[in-house]
């Protein structure tokens, strides 16, 4: 992996990231792994990383498809059925939080006085950017109210879903809400004494546990749930209700989306030209992505501190650069490939 490799060596010259671990797999095999960090540090498979919105796969996304393949959930149920919803939003569906179609993209909702137990009021009182299902705006609000009609469907809190749901029968180590701050555990965040807190501010804000972000992986247990989706779901998703999440529900709108996933076309750029349409995955804005290919069983895992990497070097947030760090090591990865 002589690219991938020239290709870190390039990123931590231009500190665009102080610790990164890349693991490129194809089903059951480790093809390359990078575990590097210019600290004074060992990075290790238990070492755990922000996930910030890679949790709306592996704990929301996850959740709501359990809840489908129960027939507690399906993508056309009103949202009105489980919250209260204004006029202006009774045309909202669960579809319309899961492709990020809903009509109000990212928000500061810390102006939400009565804090997560107001939450979904405060976000569906909200007016909307755009219409209803007119087009893909990204949405961490979505899957806030998403994690909301999660938590009722399952009777507890998400991080307690999460655990009980996913964590356990998948074999999950350590992935987690609300970590203990005793583990080994990459900073995302600018002071040094935050290590282990989300640094999402909208989740840290609502408790640090949340539908959008607040989730903590590690690099063992992301192969893990990396391995159910190459398995189409087992054990946890029956292949039918997976496979319908894996569709492109938005192919006429500005980004592809499936239901709950991010959908690779010819359109995405962070790919970097490795994985095939039909390919599916999500990115974290910490500096984390993992992708996918069913069909051929490739998979990339990225976790990385990029996103406060920049801040520092920078003195504010560049994310164009952490976007372009995702797209030409994903690029390495495909020339590497290719002269295997």
């Amino acid at each position: 992996m002589r690219y991938l490799e020239n290709c870190v060596e390039k990123l931590f010259a231009a500190k665009t990231v102080e610790n990164i671990i890349v693991r490129v797999g194809r089903g059951e095999d480790i093809l390359y792994e990078i575990k590097r960090s210019s600290q004074d540090r060992t990075l290790s498979e238990r070492t755990l990383f922000d996930m910030a919105s890679v949790t709306k796969i592996v704990a929301t996304t996850s959740l709501a498809l359990i809840a489908m393949d129960r027939g507690m959930l399906a993508p056309n149920d009103p949202v009105g059925k489980f919250l209260n919803v204004p006029e202006d939003k009774r045309g909202m569906t669960v579809w319309h939080l899961m492709t990020h179609t809903m009509g109000i993209g990212h928000k500061n909702l810390t102006g939400c006085a009565g804090g997560y137990a107001d939450i979904a009021d405060y976000i569906l009182n909200i007016p909307s950017d755009i219409p209803i299902g007119t087009d893909v705006r990204y949405s961490c609000p979505g899957f806030i109210l998403l994690g909301k009609i999660v938590e009722q469907l399952f009777g507890c809190r998400l991080n307690e879903a999460f655990d009980r749901h996913v964590a356990r029968p998948l074999g999950l180590k350590t992935t987690t809400f609300l970590p203990d701050r005793n583990l080994d555990a990459v900073n995302s965040n600018r002071d040094e004494g935050m290590a282990g807190l989300v640094n999402d501010y909208n989740c840290r804000y609502l408790g640090g546990v949340c539908g959008n972000a607040g989730l903590f992986s590690n690099l063992a247990d992301m192969t893990v749930y990396v391995k159910m989706l190459l398995a189409h779901g087992a054990p946890l998703i029956s292949r039918e209700t997976f496979d319908r999440a894996m569709r492109n529900d938005t192919a006429e709108m500005r980004e592809s989306r499936g239901l709950g996933f991010l959908y690779v076309d010819e359109r995405y750029a962070q790919a970097g030209g490795l994985f095939r349409t039909g390919s599916i995955g999500h990115c974290g804005h910490t500096g984390q992505s993992v992708f996918v290919d069913t069909e051929s069983g490739l998979y990339v895992i990225i976790l990385s501190d990029a996103t406060v990497s920049t801040v520092r070097k920078y003195g504010k947030e560049k994310y164009s650069e952490v976007m372009q760090m995702r797209h030409d090591i994903h690029a390495a990865i495909g020339t590497d490939l290719k002269i295997l």
